[in-house]
């Protein structure tokens, strides 16, 4: 049976139950406030047990785990998988950029195989980013990476892909990456009411490779244009036939300002808080609203993430 790293070790593909694929745990905080941010952290993840949520998947791909440690000892009632790899350029270290392919291929397999930090916590998904359709030079030697390690250790790629994810997608297999283990993320806040249709018609392509859809953003107002466009656009992946290539999560994080923790929000200029609650707060109710049944539902949150990982 295929087994998949988690932060405490490898489970069975079995094991993974409802899964919220796309979320952000690991995230920096002031090192006197290490108690605080881990009773607020295990706070926020028990906000999911009623909903019966089993896997988290953290794609912070340099999340430094030391100061996780009481989290990562004191979480037994989830799953949580972590990941490796390469996210927006200016937050990528400075030595990934100069050190060519087989150097970086090198060193992210010593993180997969022996774990990172002293927790050894081995990474499940391989994240990488872009920030526009046309690949950087870096940003094409990092695709070159992550579709090395898929292939060599076989777990999933999940990219960043807000604009051009057709030609991200046709840059992973180039490379000789399997399309069916690889999900693309937050494509829906490149449409609008002008560009729906043409950029409907790429998103179809993607998932036509054997890849799926990463869907977050669907605002606040259930009435508003994000929320409309969002599940719009899963209403037409399910009704031409690729339910079983749609993602949600919620795309969560926190972050600490003046010594407080501030929960993401959406716009700057919006006082409404993206929790980790916010998949079932806001994008379930959205699909229901379309007419997703509870069948449809159960496959986005748990057939679809399993086949991304067995």
């Amino acid at each position: 049976m295929k087994k998949v790293n988690t932060v405490k070790g490898s489970i069975d593909v079995e094991e993974l139950g409802l899964t919220l694929i796309h979320e952000h745990i690991f995230n920096n905080y002031p090192y006197y406030k290490e108690q605080e941010n881990t009773d607020f952290a295990l706070k926020q993840l028990n906000l999911l047990k009623k909903f019966n949520v089993k896997t988290i998947v953290d794609l912070t791909p340099y999340a430094k785990f030391s100061p996780y440690k009481n989290l990562i000892e004191n979480c037994n009632d989830f799953n949580i998988i972590s990941s490796v790899g390469f996210y927006l350029d200016k937050f990528v270290p400075k030595q990934y950029k100069i050190d060519n392919v087989e150097t970086l291929v090198n060193k992210l397999s010593k993180k997969i195989e022996c774990g990172v930090g002293s927790e050894k916590c081995r990474p499940g998904v391989i994240k990488i980013a872009a920030k526009n359709e046309s690949l950087s030079r870096n940003e094409l030697k990092f695709f070159e990476v992550a579709s090395i390690l898929q292939q060599k250790y076989n777990i999933p790629i999940a990219t960043h892909s807000p604009k051009g994810a057709l030609n991200h997608i046709k840059t992973l297999i180039n490379f000789g990456a399997d399309p069916n283990h690889i999900y693309l993320s937050h494509l829906e806040n490149s449409f609008n009411e002008e560009n729906f249709n043409n950029s409907m018609n790429n998103m179809i392509k993607v998932t036509q490779t054997g890849a799926s859809i990463l869907l977050s953003n669907f605002g606040f107002n259930e009435n508003g244009k994000r929320c409309i466009n969002s599940a719009d656009i899963a209403k037409y992946l399910k009704d031409y036939g690729y339910l079983n290539k749609i993602l949600i999560s919620a795309d969560s994080y926190w972050l600490w300002k003046n010594n407080q923790i501030k929960i993401r929000e959406q716009r700057k200029n919006q006082k409404v808080e993206k929790n980790i609650l916010y998949t079932f707060n806001h994008i379930i109710p959205a699909l229901r609203k379309l007419n997703f049944s509870e069948e449809d539902i159960h496959e986005i949150l748990y057939v679809n993430p399993y086949n991304i990982f067995n």
